[in-house]
C-alpha cells in the first residue's frame, strides 16, 4: 500500500481553483448555511479541514505507515518522507523497510524500485482526475459531497492527544468502509489518517515534522531514471 488512503488512484493532485464570482442568491443563502454548519459539529469540523487546506501551497512531512492485515494478524510498518506542491507535484520517498520512490512530476508518474533496478512510468498519468478523499488536501471539492461525516469517539481509535476524530463514510460504493481523519481541533490540519477497508484491513498514516508553505520549487520534483535501471512504460 502506497498512498495515504490505500490505493494508487489517490496519488492524483491538482491546484485549488481561484476565487469565483458569487451567483445570484448565494449571498442571501450563506447565513442559513453558516447556521447549519454551526449546529452540526461533524459538518463544522469537515469545513475546518477544507478551509485549512485551501491555503496550502506546499507540504512536506516525515510519515510512518502501518498496514494491518486482519486475516493474517500481521502489521507491517514503513517510514519515509512525503512532499507535495500545487499544482500536481508529489514525491513519496520510502526509506524503511526497503527503499522506494514515487514521483508525480506534473506530467508522469514514476515508480522506482532500487531492489529490482526497475522504474515503472505512467506516461498518461492524469493529475486532474481527483478522487474526493484526497481533494481536500488541495482545497478542491467538499468532503460532504461524497462522505457522510460524524464525530468519532477518541477512545475507539488510536487518537493523537488533543485531536478530534472525523469519521467519513462514503455515500456511494467504495473499496473501503470508512476514512477516519484525526484533526487538530485548533487549525483543522490532519495529523494522521486511517482507511478501514471492507475486508477489515487498516492502513494508517501518521505525519511528523510537518512543514507547510516552505517555498518548494517545481524542480524539486524533477525525476530522471538511473542509467542502469530498466524503464518499463505502462
Amino acid at each position: 500500500m502506497m498512498t495515504v488512503f490505500g490505493c494508487a488512484t489517490l496519488l492524483a493532485l491538482a491546484a485549488a481553483p481561484g476565487p469565483s464570482t458569487p451567483k445570484p442568491g448565494v449571498e442571501k443563502a450563506r447565513p442559513k448555511a453558516q447556521a447549519k454548519t454551526a449546529a452540526d459539529p461533524a459538518l463544522a469540523l469537515a469545513t475546518k479541514v477544507e478551509d485549512f487546506y485551501k491555503n496550502l501551497q506546499d507540504f512536506s512531512a516525515d510519515f510512518i505507515q502501518t498496514y494491518t492485515r486482519v486475516a493474517l494478524s500481521k502489521t507491517s510498518e514503513s517510514r519515509g518522507q512525503l512532499s507535495l506542491k500545487k499544482p500536481g507535484l508529489m514525491k513519496w520517498t520510502y526509506e524503511k523497510p526497503a527503499k522506494k520512490l514515487w514521483v508525480v512530476d506534473g506530467k508522469k508518474l514514476w515508480i522506482e524500485d532500487p531492489e529490482e533496478m526497475q522504474v515503472f512510468v505512467d506516461d498518461n498519468y492524469k493529475t486532474t482526475e481527483l478522487t474526493s478523499s484526497i481533494q481536500f488536501l488541495w482545497g478542491e471539492g467538499k468532503l460532504t459531497d461524497t462522505f457522510t461525516p460524524s464525530i468519532g469517539k477518541a477512545a475507539d481509535y488510536d487518537t493523537p492527544k488533543g485531536a478530534q476524530v472525523l469519521v467519513l463514510k462514503p455515500k456511494r460504493g467504495a473499496s473501503y468502509a470508512k476514512l477516519v481523519l484525526f484533526v487538530d481541533a485548533g487549525t483543522g490540519a490532519v495529523q494522521s489518517s486511517t482507511i478501514f477497508e471492507t475486508a477489515g484491513n487498516k492502513n494508517h498514516f501518521k505525519f511528523n515534522s510537518v512543514r507547510i508553505n516552505s517555498g518548494m520549487k517545481a524542480s524539486d520534483f524533477a525525476y530522471t531514471p538511473p542509467k542502469n535501471f530498466e524503464v518499463i512504460h505502462q
